[in-house]
Order: structure tokens, then C-alpha cells, then sequence
């Protein structure tokens, strides 16, 4: 009598995800969207800084414009990292921007 290697049957028949996956998978998309959001709120308060504080942190004024303009569902803090990465890198270099 010969044996065959045993065999592992794995369910994976595409179902209805749980209501636990569902309930997760919202949760996280509102958290996103919450959290662009508030940052959108806290980048348009630093509207009421004067052109100097701005110039301290390595941004400009039309660098909080374009961000607050940009797609909603992009990220715009990411936006002003960059543009302050960008002129502190310029500044090192000789360039001013003020």
C-alpha cells in the first residue's frame, strides 16, 4: 500500500470580508482624511506668522499657498518639509532668500 504526502486544503474562497476588516478599513480611511485635514487647519494658521518667522522655519509665504492649494488628498506638511529642505540646502550653498 503506497501513502501519499498529506495534503493541506486551505479555504480560501473570496467571501464577504468580516465586519471587523470592514469596520477597520473605514476607521483608517477617516483617520487619514482626518488627519489631512487637521493639517491642512494647522498649515493655514501659520498664516499669522510675519514674513521673518516664515523665513526662520525655511518657508515662504507662497510656499503656504501652494500647499493649502494643492489636491486635498495630498499631503501638504509633506509640501513645506520639502520646500524648507530645499532652501536651508540653498542657503548652505551661498543662495539667499530673503
Amino acid at each position: 500500500m503506497r501513502t501519499t504526502p498529506h495534503a493541506l486544503d486551505l479555504d480560501l474562497v473570496a467571501g464577504k470580508p468580516s465586519l471587523a476588516s470592514r469596520t477597520a478599513g473605514v476607521v483608517g480611511v477617516l483617520t487619514a482624511v482626518w488627519r489631512l485635514y487637521r493639517n491642512r487647519c494647522q498649515i493655514a494658521r501659520l498664516h499669522d506668522l510675519d514674513d521673518r518667522q516664515l523665513l526662520d522655519m525655511g518657508l515662504r509665504r507662497e510656499d503656504l499657498n501652494e500647499a493649502l492649494t494643492s489636491s486635498f488628498f495630498d499631503n501638504p506638511g509633506s509640501y513645506l518639509t520639502r520646500a524648507s529642505r530645499n532652501r536651508v540646502n540653498l542657503f548652505y550653498r551661498g543662495v539667499r532668500h530673503d
